[in-house]
């Protein structure tokens, strides 16, 4: 049985990596900072609950939005857990409206134990998306329209090696080293539709990032009862220079838009490979979860990052400190394996809202979401299946903004086995 889990496991993995590679975001907004930010290292059953995470801990699930919470992962458990998300975004402005679609591999984790008082969890997330294609026509009275083309790919990955360790009964603190990396690449172009005979120019930048960050949790268990607890979270992330290359090239061309053949008349300037850094700024988190075994579930977070300290390559990008709060909860009827089917899904369900880092001519970029889901335990298996979705909204219409309104689909599998049992032979 565990072999056969293993091999699904294995398949899932490698067709979401396809998805992964193939498919990419489509906003607009994703052209400034790190792009769009990626779920603040959630899980299915998480982002299902409006992104609650991080007051959450279970024996049976990996939360990696907390490090602390791997203190609580059983003790003779090994898990593992896959997770996809497809999304629909539909772009609107006030005359215009888009669609766009996107695929890809949510998170691969696995959770072990080490000793009696440490727990480990290993895991790949994506950190950031930028896919954009955007054109602004200027007329220009007596003289040619001027196009301004904007186009930019690419993201940030992030591998991590979590550790959880219990100080006490009902103290943990946990520390997340990770390796963030990507890299992207971004094109501006103003060209005249009009003339053959003006110069178009054009700028291409190529970033190639890597470096190491950490990550710090701490959770606090306070009991209420014999079956319910309280739960105090805490998470932080301090400030620190991704170290980067890149590669800038500007030319003056004819032709290169509207599929035509891309003809370069002089390059302006070229520095290759040059060295620099990213600044990725600190970041704090509060949260707490009320819960009663096997029961009910209800919590809230607060997530502030100190955006106003992010710069690339000693550029700073004009970019507003960003906050989030959440409020979800989940409920199971019965936690009995002789109960029906429907008696003993988990349902989820949450809210959240963003203030982004993106603020233009006083105008916020704001983004809200609501979030459904359920969680099919597997009968005579500690398998589970988790399914969610979220349907919110991104930007606003006014001052001839756009909007986003997206739809996030999200499925995720995790398979616990007992691999630390000590046999008993008579």
């Amino acid at each position: 049985m565990r072999v056969t889990k293993i091999h699904i496991l294995l398949i899932l993995t490698v067709m979401s990596t396809g998805i992964y590679a193939q498919t990419g975001i489509n906003s607009p907004y994703s052209r400034y900072g790190l792009g769009q930010l990626y779920g603040e290292n959630l899980n299915t059953a998480t982002m299902s609950m409006g992104g609650l995470s991080i007051g959450i801990h279970d024996p049976t699930a990996l939360n990696p939005a907390n490090p602390a919470s791997y203190g609580s992962l059983d003790s003779a458990s090994f898990l593992f857990e896959i997770g996809v998300m497809g999304n629909i975004t539909n772009l609107q402005t006030t005359q215009l409206s888009e669609n766009g679609y996107d695929g890809t591999l949510s998170y691969i984790l696995v959770g072990f134990p080490i000793t009696r008082w440490w727990r480990a969890g290993i895991g790949v997330m994506p950190y950031s998306k930028i896919g954009y294609n955007v054109e602004v026509t200027a007329e220009v009275p007596d003289f040619s329209d001027a196009v301004h083309s904007f186009t930019g790919n690419g993201g940030l990955n992030q591998v991590f090696f979590g550790n959880g360790f219990n100080l006490t009964k009902n103290l943990r603190v946990g520390v997340d080293a990770t390796y963030l990396f990507g890299q992207s690449s971004r094109s501006s172009m103003i060209y005249y539709p009009d003339s053959v005979f003006i110069f178009g120019t054009k700028v291409e930048s190529t970033i190639h990032g890597g470096d190491f960050m950490f990550d710090y949790g701490l959770q606090y268990d306070l009991k209420l009862t014999n079956t319910t607890k309280v739960t105090f979270g805490i998470t932080y992330a301090n400030k620190f220079n991704m170290s980067a290359k890149r590669t800038y090239l500007s030319k003056t061309l004819t032709g290169g838009f509207n599929q035509e053949i891309e003809n370069v008349k002089d390059t302006i300037e070229y520095i290759p490979d040059e060295k620099g850094s990213i600044v990725v700024p600190q970041r704090l988190g509060l949260g707490l979860a009320v819960k009663k075994e096997g029961k009910w579930l209800v919590g809230a977070d607060f997530e502030w990052q100190n955006w106003e300290e992010f710069s690339v390559f000693n550029v700073a990008d004009t970019l507003s400190n960003s906050w989030r709060i959440s409020v979800g909860g989940e409920f199971t009827p019965t936690h009995s394996t002789i109960s029906s089917l429907f008696k003993r899904l988990t349902y989820r369900a949450g809210i959240r809202y963003n203030q982004s880092y993106l603020n233009f001519n006083g105008t916020q970029i704001n983004e809200f979401g609501i979030s459904f889901g359920i969680g099919f335990p597997m009968m005579k298996s500690k398998t589970g299946i988790d399914i969610g979705i979220e349907i919110g909204r991104r930007g606003t219409t006014d001052n001839n903004l756009i909007q986003e309104n997206f739809a996030n689909f999200l499925l995720g599998i995790s398979i616990q086995e007992h691999w630390f049992h000590k046999r008993k032979y008579k």
